[in-house]
C-alpha cells in the first residue's frame, strides 16, 4: 500500500472514537490504531442526506442535467449519498423530470434514488408545496418506477384511500414517511402497527404533540423508530432536537436544501413559489413561510457539534442512522471492506477533503 491510499486521524464511528491510519482503495482495507494521541485530521464516515431538492442554483424538478449539479455540489461539501427530492407537481412533470434518471444513478454513485414527497400530502398543510396535490394513485408511482428508482415517499396518512395505497409502497420496496400531514394519532398508530413508518421534516409541517390532540409528532415522539430532522438552527430548536433524539434511536439529519444554497441573498423561484434567500434562511415573500433551507451536511455536522452533541452522536445523526433506515451494509461506517467514503474535517471542524469510493473529490 502506498502514501496515496492512506490517511490518517481520529476516526469517529457512532460508537467508537480512536486516532489511527485508513488503508483503502475502493473500500477499505484496513485501519490500524496509533499509539499517539497526536492527530491533524477528524474522519467521519460520508454524510448522507435523503431530502434534498437542489443546489447551486440547480433543482431536481428541472431534469437530469440539474439532479447530476446539484448531487455534485453536495457532494463537495461531503454529501456522498444523496437521495434527490421532488416535490408536488403533476404526473407529467415529475415524469420529465427523472426521465433518464437510472442512467444518472448508475454513472454517479452517490446517488442512491428517489425520495418522493408528494404529491399525495394533505392540501392544508403544503409548507412551501405548490397546491397540485392528488389523491393517492398507484398508477402514478408505476409510471414514475419505469423511468426511476423510488426509495421513499412522502404521503399523508389521513387522506382517503391512503391505507392500501401504502400496502402498495411497501410491497415496491418503497419506504413510506409521514409528512405535511394533519393526521391525529390514532390514524398514525393505526398504519405504524403494521409498517415501519419514517417521519418527514420532524416537527414541520405535521399536526403536533398537542397534550388534548396529540397528532403526527406525538406518533413519531411516543412510538416511531426513524424520523429525518433539519438542523439548520432555523427550522428546529436546540431543545427540540435533543427531545426527538431522545425518544427516536434512528434520528437522522437532512438538509432539505433548495437550489438557492450555495447561492447569493437575494429573490428566487422555488416550486411555483417567488422566494428570499437572506440570513442562511429562504422563505416564501407573500407570507413568510420557511421554504425549505440552504444548510450543507458539513455544516450540519458543525451545527450537531455547537448543539452539545459528541462526536459519535453527531456521526449518527449525519451518516449512520440513515444507512440504517436504507438497510446499507456499506457506507455510513469507517471499517474493513465498506466503500470508501469518509469526509475530513480539521480540528474546528471544518471541511477540508472528501473520498468518494476511495477518490479524493476536487473543491
Amino acid at each position: 500500500m502506498n502514501n496515496k491510499n492512506k490517511i490518517t486521524g481520529k476516526i469517529i464511528n457512532h460508537n467508537s472514537s480512536f486516532i489511527g491510519e485508513i488503508y483503502f482503495d475502493e473500500n477499505i482495507i484496513d485501519i490500524k490504531k496509533n499509539k499517539s494521541d497526536d492527530f491533524e485530521n477528524i474522519i467521519v464516515p460520508g454524510f448522507i442526506d435523503l431530502h434534498c431538492h437542489g443546489g447551486n442554483g440547480f433543482d431536481i424538478m428541472e431534469g437530469s442535467s440539474s439532479i447530476v449539479e446539484m448531487s455534485k455540489y453536495h457532494l463537495k461539501h461531503g454529501t456522498t449519498s444523496i437521495m434527490p427530492t421532488t416535490w408536488t407537481n403533476t404526473l407529467e412533470n415529475t415524469i420529465s423530470a427523472l426521465e433518464n434518471f437510472n442512467n444518472i444513478k448508475s454513472d454517479n454513485p452517490h446517488i442512491l434514488g428517489v425520495h418522493l414527497e408528494g404529491p399525495f400530502i394533505n392540501p392544508k398543510k403544503l409548507g412551501a408545496q405548490p397546491n397540485l396535490t392528488q389523491m393517492p394513485s398507484l398508477e402514478f408511482i408505476n409510471k414514475i418506477i419505469e423511468v426511476a428508482d423510488v426509495k421513499i415517499m412522502t404521503l399523508a396518512p389521513e387522506v382517503d384511500g391512503m391505507q392500501k395505497f401504502i400496502n402498495d409502497l411497501v410491497s415496491l420496496n418503497i419506504k413510506v414517511q409521514f409528512g405535511h400531514t394533519l393526521a391525529d394519532f390514532t390514524c398514525c398508530e393505526k398504519i405504524m402497527k403494521d409498517y415501519e413508518i419514517g417521519f418527514t421534516h420532524l416537527y414541520n409541517a405535521m399536526s403536533g404533540n398537542d397534550h388534548r390532540s396529540p397528532g403526527v409528532l406525538s406518533a413519531a415522539l411516543s412510538k416511531g423508530n426513524f424520523a429525518e430532522i433539519i438542523c439548520d438552527n432555523i427550522h428546529v430548536s436546540k431543545q427540540a432536537i435533543k427531545i426527538a433524539h431522545k425518544c427516536i434511536s434512528g434520528l437522522y439529519a437532512i438538509t432539505d436544501s433548495i437550489s438557492a444554497s450555495g447561492l447569493n441573498d437575494g429573490e428566487y423561484n422555488f416550486a411555483n413559489n417567488k422566494i428570499k434567500k437572506e440570513k442562511n434562511s429562504v422563505k416564501i415573500i407573500s407570507d413568510g413561510t420557511l421554504a425549505g433551507s440552504i444548510v450543507t451536511m458539513d455544516q450540519t455536522f458543525k451545527n450537531l457539534i455547537s448543539m452539545d452533541f459528541s462526536l459519535e452522536e453527531a456521526v449518527s445523526l449525519t451518516s449512520y442512522n440513515a444507512s440504517r433506515y436504507l438497510e446499507l451494509n456499506n457506507v455510513g461506517v469507517i471499517d474493513k471492506n465498506y466503500i470508501s467514503n469518509f469526509v475530513v474535517l480539521d480540528k474546528k471542524f471544518n471541511l477540508k477533503e472528501v473520498y468518494l469510493n476511495g477518490k479524493k473529490i476536487d473543491a
